[in-house]
């Protein structure tokens, strides 16, 4: 009998946590991020749509606690916690993520853009968890879709006009 494949789409604002073999889709990622955390010896992953950076910043917002997968500081402990009840050890996570492009010029030349902005954030948070940042496809200019292999690790990241990416 075949194991059937369990898909699981994530959109923006949203997180889930898999055990394998369960594929997390994030679809349509422009400056969004979609961050994957990976229990390499559990094989127990979780991964996060995110569009902004902090949360603190939107506080008086009702869906700043309604929507924690939408903020890159509340979304990394949603999945730790996440996983933690899926039965990950932290001490086994690894980070991947994909995504944080430059969509729309910007005309001042001051602003880093947001696809920027989330990433900083995101490595800098995965730096004050001593969580290893082991794959990335960021940056640029294109839209991309992530699709995270939970009995891998894998993510398959595909962009229109660009060669696959593998991380």
């Amino acid at each position: 009998m075949k194991t059937s494949i369990h898909k699981i789409r994530v959109g923006i604002g949203e997180g889930e946590v898999s055990h394998p073999p369960g594929i997390i889709i994030a679809e349509g990622l422009g400056s969004c991020i979609a961050l994957c955390l990976y229990d390499t010896l559990q094989e127990v992953g979780g991964m996060a749509h995110i569009m902004l950076p902090h949360s603190s910043e939107y506080k008086s917002r009702k869906d700043n606690v309604s929507l924690p997968y939408l903020y890159a500081d509340s979304a990394l402990d949603a999945l730790l916690k996440g996983l933690e009840k899926s039965g990950a050890c932290l001490q086994n996570i690894i980070a991947k993520m994909a995504g944080g492009a430059r969509m729309f010029p910007v005309y001042n030349g001051v602003s880093t853009g947001i696809g920027e902005q989330n990433t900083t954030c995101i490595r800098e948070l995965l730096k004050k968890r001593l969580i290893p940042l082991v794959g990335e496809d960021v940056g640029g200019s294109h839209g991309r879709s992530a699709e995270f292999h939970v009995h891998s690790g894998r993510i398959i990241v595909t962009a229109i006009g660009k060669e696959t990416v593998e991380i």
